[in-house]
């Protein structure tokens, strides 16, 4: 299905409400005929006197065929206005049915993509998609129902006309076919035209966004005019899309109009023929102009509408892009509660591209509740190996064992419960600290997360803070030190009780005091577990029960780290630098 449709086949399960609109807008359409219907009555039998009839008789016949055009036009009215009310009330409904659902899908539906896919696009497009490319979705529904009665009224009106007098009405059949090609052919336009412009707009808020987070980088190159230029340019190409947007669209309702002029002319002019040889009445031909100028309205409604709707659907082709995107299989057995111990490695190799490897023959034990740590050169494959282990990227080469079965045997979603992770950028999210750490174990007690917190050694300044545990943080846990929100993100891995633990360099941007603290919280926190350190101090190292230096994705060394300054070169000269490494 294109994805149109797919859009509009979410309102399915509402065919109720679509059958209800259906009739609703079938009674707009046989109200906007009968207005047809009253003038030529109110021409014929009010306004005109047949020849030869006595007048003063005749007037009562007028004055009651009057009552009856009033009553009916009162009639018309109202049923024409409670039409217009039900169709929009209905339609409106499974249109914000469509798109609730929409949003839930794309969320629930981003939530279980790969990392592979968020390396892939850039977040100021992602939040463009799924944010701007919604707003113009709505719209694009909102013009829908607009437009929904006007097939209705132009069948009802045709056929309508073809029962005054077939003859005439076979005019429409002459330009309705050359209207409908050169809306084809707006429509082909504004599609492209509508889609390179949504990408643009996407491309616009990603600079937004990348330029607000890196604003400290900018300044500190000087590279605001530069930034500047590069904004100047994608606006430029932002400002040609939308013109050539609006050109077709601007072409659009002249062509209708000039189409409704040609089609006039043509009826008045044969119209009136008919009637000089007595082939229609002059109110079968008000009836007949009545029907065609009330015809036009909706044609251009609907030519307008899908001039829209065209244009629009660039956005909707954006969020069913993301929608195409393969998701994370969850296929696999249940875990079972004692699926092992031992983590083994074996002739692992992976690639972000197919083409250059990351990491290389990677073999590998650890034994339940060793601490692993993993040094060496920025870029060797540290944080590409430990993100292999949840696997939150997938690998073709080799495999990963717990116990004496592949990780990829079992369900993804499940396999996850094994894990917890202390990052080095703590991610925290607007709303209380509570809710934060209770990320980890939605059913928590507040006493378990106090306990949490005790042993990150964080409850004493979350205490202090206004509202304790209820106190609000915003996004990204701005107005928290660097050490506090570390100590939030280990209370919450401590609250979820992982039995693998991954620090990914959870101190490296900390002072020596916060480091102090938070190395003493993290220290607790391994305990019994089995964990993976990404190392940046020889401090976090020395006590580990196994040191493996990676060096451009391949295992150099393995060993303690006394034996490892007498056997590992490349081991004693990062030692001597007092650095690590960076991550990769």
């Amino acid at each position: 299905m294109s994805p149109l449709r797919q859009l509009l086949s979410l309102g399915k399960k509402y065919w109720l409400y679509l059958l209800l609109s259906f009739f609703a807008s079938a009674l707009i359409g046989y109200c906007t005929m009968y207005n047809a219907k009253i003038l030529a009555m109110l021409t014929d039998d009010v306004l005109v006197v047949p020849e030869g009839a006595n007048q003063a008789e005749y007037l009562k016949t007028q004055m009651k065929s009057l009552y009856i055009v009033i009553f009916a036009a009162i009639a018309v009215t109202f049923g024409k206005g409670l039409g217009t009310f039900l169709q929009t009330y209905f339609m409106s409904f499974v249109s914000q049915k469509i798109i609730i659902q929409l949003k839930i899908r794309c969320f629930r539906h981003l939530q279980d993509l790969p990392l592979s896919f968020f390396a892939r696009y850039r977040t100021g497009d992602l939040v463009s998609r799924l944010n701007g490319d919604m707003v113009i979705i709505e719209q694009m529904l909102q013009t829908l129902t607009r437009i929904m009665p006007d097939p209705f009224v132009i069948l009802i009106l045709v056929t309508h006309m073809f029962s005054i007098d077939w003859q005439l009405s076979l005019f429409i059949f002459v330009f309705v076919p050359v209207l409908g090609g050169l809306v084809r052919w707006l429509s082909a336009r504004l599609r492209r035209a509508g889609k390179l412009l949504q990408d643009k707009v996407g491309d616009i808020s990603a600079l937004i966004q990348e330029s607000v987070i890196g604003i400290k980088i900018i300044k500190a190159f000087r590279m605001e005019e530069a930034r500047l230029d590069f904004f100047e340019r994608e606006c430029e190409e932002n400002f040609r899309f939308s013109m050539k947007s609006v050109k077709y669209n601007a072409l659009n309702s002249p062509v209708v109009e000039l189409a409704d002029a040609a089609g006039v002319a043509l009826m008045i002019y044969f119209g009136s023929l008919a009637v000089i040889e007595n082939r229609l009445s002059p109110g079968d031909l008000i009836g007949f102009l009545t029907a065609l100028g009330l015809l036009f309205h909706p044609l251009k409604k609907l030519t307008n509408g899908n001039a829209f709707i065209q244009q629009s659907q660039g956005a909707v082709v954006r969020v069913f892009e993301i929608l195409q995107e393969e998701i994370e299989s969850n296929e696999g057995d249940s875990l079972p509660d004692s699926p092992g111990n031992k983590i083994r490695f074996e002739n692992l190799s992976f690639s972000f591209d197919d083409k250059k490897k990351v990491l290389k023959d990677i073999n590998l034990e650890v034994e339940e509740g060793e601490v692993v740590a993993l040094v060496g050169p920025s870029g060797g494959g540290k944080t590409t190996l430990v993100s292999l282990l949840p696997r939150f990227n997938e690998w073709k080469e080799g495999k990963i064992f717990l116990g004496d079965r592949e990780i990829r045997d079992y369900k993804l979603k499940d396999f996850r419960k094994l894990f917890g992770m202390v990052p080095q950028e703590t991610i925290l999210f607007k709303g209380s600290i509570e809710d934060n750490i209770r990320f980890a174990k939605p059913e928590a007690t507040i006493e378990e997360i106090m306990e949490a917190c005790k042993a990150a050694n964080a409850h004493n300044f979350i205490e202090s803070m206004e509202g304790g545990y209820k106190a609000q943080i915003s996004e990204m846990g701005v107005g928290l030190s660097g050490g506090q929100r570390q100590r939030i993100a280990i209370a919450r891995a401590i609250l979820k009780d992982p039995k693998i633990l991954i620090l990914d360099e959870a101190t490296s941007a900390l002072d020596n005091e916060s480091e102090k603290i938070v190395q003493d919280a993290l220290d607790k926190l391994m305990v019994n577990r089995t964990t993976f350190v990404i190392a940046h101090r020889i401090s976090t190292v020395v006590n580990a029960d196994k040191i493996v230096v990676l060096n451009q994705g391949k295992i150099e060394a393995v060993g303690k780290h006394q034996d490892l300054l007498v056997s590992c070169e490349l081991y004693a000269k990062l030692c001597q630098g007092k650095d690590l490494g960076g991550s990769q």
